[in-house]
């Protein structure tokens, strides 16, 4: 016999009636752990675990799944700035609007866990909705993740609308973090050369490597706050500039909310152009 606890964390904890009864779990069996307060009914056909994310009850008992940005979070899809709960919601559901977040009408595909919408669908609900980079950064993130093909990316741009179609030719899927995206993007548009995930002299990778001599990382901070981190970092920072190079480090906070001064810096560094004098040997 299944495990109704197993397969209710396997359905990310909100999962159809009808769902769990294609699994071998008998409609009784169902309504013993409703009465039991193992799950918690929500409308007539979901339920739900006692632990489910309140975000994802929330959709749902108001009719919908998760969307747009919602969504992306649950799959681990990198997503700018905070947004209120996304729901998405079909054209003629008949309900209304919501206090506490947004519908966002229209048809789309459900994902397996069909409490949220596809990743293609996700993203095409928030990519229509924020700036290009933010975006482009969104979608580096799925692709660097393995959740999208080209197919998908196909009916993605397909979707979308078609002053967005250009993107695709600035999409990067080894960029490691949504922050390496959101500089990589504006360097390019001012026409630096700009190479990603460049084998970095002393070791390990720079997120961004422009004009051939500027290595740029943009992370957050606590990894690179740990004392055996540091000193690798310092070390490969030395011999960058032992090779001629420069460097500079950025955080979230440089990259999210001051990317203009932080793009305004890196303009500085290359006008002064690579540095003349290299170590012997």
């Amino acid at each position: 016999m299944r495990d109704l606890t197993i397969d209710m964390l396997a359905a990310g904890g909100a999962t159809t009636r009808a769902a769990l009864h294609d699994l071998g779990h008998s409609y009784a069996a169902i309504r013993l752990a409703v009465d039991r307060g193992d799950l918690r009914p929500i409308g007539r056909s979901w339920v739900v675990a006692p632990d489910a994310n309140p975000s994802i009850v929330l959709a749902l008992a108001l009719r919908g799944v998760l969307g747009g940005a919602s969504a992306l979070r649950s799959f681990g899809v990198w997503v700018t700035h905070p947004t209120p709960l996304q729901i998405a919601t079909r054209p003629h559901a008949g309900v209304a609007g919501v206090e506490d977040g947004q519908r966002i009408w229209g048809d789309f595909t459900v994902d397996a866990k069909p409490w949220r919408v596809s990743v293609v669908d996700a993203l095409a609900q928030h990519c229509a909705r924020v700036p290009r980079e933010d975006a482009i950064a969104s979608i580096d993130s799925a692709l660097h993740q393995g959740l999208l093909g080209e197919p998908d990316l196909d009916r993605l741009f397909d979707l979308l609308p078609a002053r967005c179609r250009s993107w695709r030719r600035q999409l990067d899927a080894s960029a490691d973090s949504g922050l390496e995206s959101l500089l990589r993007v504006p360097c390019r548009d001012r026409g630096w050369r700009v190479e990603t995930q460049v084998p970095a002299p002393g070791g390990g990778h720079s997120d961004l490597l422009i004009d051939g001599w500027l290595y740029v990382e943009a992370d957050g901070s606590e990894w690179h706050d740990d004392p055996k981190q540091a000193a690798k970092d310092r070390r490969r920072n030395s011999a960058i500039i032992a090779a001629g190079g420069r460097w500079l480090r950025f955080g979230y906070a440089d990259v999210v909310h001051e990317r203009a001064r932080t793009l305004a810096l890196i303009a500085l560094v290359l006008s002064q152009g690579q540095p003349a004098t290299r170590l012997a040997g």
